[in-house]
């Protein structure tokens, strides 16, 4: 470390904490005690700049990135890079700008006037002061490797999935309400929170935190977080609500292979709560469908599945002839289960 020097004039040179080749010349010999003051300076001020340039950070990513996440994805990752790039600079730039202009009347507050100068290049070491910065160097090394340790015992998701295994869903809760303020886009943290709150009879923040972990999406989850969104909904007889999200969903769908999708989990729904001739209509229409589309669409199980609501709605000749159909169609074992109801679904993150 060596952030001063003495000039064979007998003045002494103070190095800028920010530029490595500016320095301030006084034409005295400085005394050790000022050298002391010095350094407790210089200290003060770099963890000033790194305490800044985090909380800049925190403020950049929570009140730009993060809001416009959608839009900022949606635009040339280059330019996004390149704009991102100049923001940080500049508010680096800001920052050491202030720091050094707040070091500089520091340094004339307690010592008067100097003059600058170039440092000079030199190969002496005060070691005292080398030695206190090694100190400074493991402090910072130290915080980083129990960062990495903790990280080492388990992610935050790994721990919240120990604790539901072990039911301490108020664990859960607390775990993942702090990673959601951490890092609000990671649908993981709503999903984990939405089956504990579900557990814990919070219905309708259990409904609240599925359909956020559904709209962060999409990723592996996505449809499970919207299935459970619905689960809950069946389970507290919310019908109402949760055909409003199926014709949401059906409305908004991307393609046609995706809005047959909901299509068809709606016909299912509406068959589980017992709306036998709403979920016939739709049936009826992805049958249609499925004559130019039958790898999304399985005629033999809309057969057999529609052979169930014929059956409930006491049409026995015509459910006798879809399951003829769906026979005819060569349907495996696999595809002769009932229509399966609503269930909540938690796979490992």
């Amino acid at each position: 470390m060596n952030f001063y020097a003495y000039s064979s004039d007998g003045s002494t040179i103070i190095r800028s904490i920010n530029n490595t080749f500016l320095g301030y010349e006084y034409n005295r010999k400085f005394s050790q005690e000022e050298i002391n003051i010095i350094w407790e300076n210089i200290k003060k001020h770099k963890r000033f700049t790194t305490i800044m340039v985090f909380v800049l950070f925190i403020i950049l990513l929570y009140g730009v990135i993060f809001p416009n996440y959608y839009y900022l994805n949606e635009q040339n990752w280059y330019y996004v890079s390149f704009l991102l790039l100049i923001v940080v600079f500049s508010l680096y730039q800001g920052i050491t700008y202030f720091n050094t202009k707040w070091f500089e009347k520091r340094l004339k507050s307690k010592f008067g006037n100097y003059k600058k100068n170039i440092f000079p290049l030199t190969d002496s070491i005060d070691d005292k002061y080398y030695n206190l910065f090694k100190i400074e160097l493991t402090k910072a090394f130290a915080l980083i490797i129990i960062i990495v340790m903790c990280f080492c015992i388990g992610s935050p998701f790994k721990i919240a999935m120990n604790c539901l295994q072990k039911d301490k869903f108020d664990d859960v809760i607390k775990i993942t309400t702090i990673g959601s303020k951490i890092f609000p886009i990671a649908p993981e943290w709503y999903a984990l929170r939405g089956y504990s709150k579900f557990r814990m009879q919070d219905y309708r923040g259990a409904i609240k935190d599925f359909d956020k972990a559904y709209r962060l999406g999409p990723d592996e989850y996505n449809v499970m977080n919207f299935d459970n969104k619905i689960f809950v909904k069946y389970y507290i007889k919310d019908y109402i609500s949760a055909l409003k999200d199926f014709d949401y969903e059906i409305e908004h769908a991307s393609d046609e292979y995706e809005k047959d999708s909901f299509l068809w989990d709606k016909a299912q729904f509406l068959y589980n709560i017992q709306h036998y001739e709403a979920a016939l209509k739709i049936y009826n229409e992805l049958l249609i469908k499925s004559e130019k589309d039958r790898i999304f669409l399985l005629q033999n199980r809309l057969y057999f599945e529609r052979a169930q609501v014929y059956k409930s709605l006491g049409k026995d000749e015509l459910a006798k002839q879809d399951l003829e159909n769906a026979e005819a169609l060569s349907i495996e074992d696999s595809l002769k289960n009932p229509i399966p109801k609503p269930i909540l679904l938690l796979k490992d993150m």
